[in-house]
């Protein structure tokens, strides 16, 4: 069992708005931004970050909470954090490889965060804890018919504090060259 009065969010199935393809709830969270004229032109230029950004959606959803900032998405701060970067290095050298190292570096920067909060899965019945590092990608969680309930508890995973809990989130969605541009990779 876990303690309600650290819940952040919980989520009951059946879901009152199920969630869609990853492109969907991408477009959705991009819209959020405010961006989302500057989000297609980056991933028109960069198909790769669009791709890094899908994987971040089925990774996160909008239903992962920031728990930084009440009532917002993680996803959302995430992609809005890596927009507003690769704007500012576009805007100040006008480098292609720069605008790619900024979105990546600010997003990883982001991304961190989702271990500030503990994911708890109720199974058959029974609470597991959600490990980042080996369990599937929370759109699949969620569509999955064996996960009954989630919910986030105020307790930072044991990870969070990791210096390695960057590269960790990081590298469950970007590529090993992306972690490299980025300088998260030596």
């Amino acid at each position: 069992m876990h303690d309600q009065s650290a819940e952040i969010i919980f989520l009951k199935k059946p879901l009152p708005h199920p969630l869609e393809s990853a492109s969907i709830e991408m477009k959705k969270a991009c819209r959020a931004t405010k961006r989302y004229p500057s989000s297609q032109e980056l991933f028109t230029r960069w198909p790769n970050l669009r791709e890094a950004s899908l994987r971040l959606t089925s990774l996160l959803t909008l239903y992962w909470p920031d728990h930084r900032k009440d009532g917002e998405s993680l996803l959302v701060n995430c992609l809005n954090a890596g927009f507003a970067e690769a704007e500012k290095s576009i805007s100040r050298d006008n480098n292609d490889l720069t605008e790619q190292k900024a979105f990546i570096t600010r997003v990883s920067a982001e991304l961190v965060q989702c271990l500030g909060l503990t994911l708890m899965i109720k199974r058959s019945g029974l609470w597991t804890i959600y490990d980042p590092s080996i369990e599937g990608y929370l759109d699949e969680i969620v569509k999955s018919t064996t996960s009954e309930e989630l919910t986030w508890v105020k307790e930072p995973h044991s990870a969070f504090s990791s210096a390695q809990s960057e590269l960790l989130c990081a590298s469950r969605v970007f590529t090993m060259n992306e972690l490299k541009l980025a300088g998260l990779l030596e």
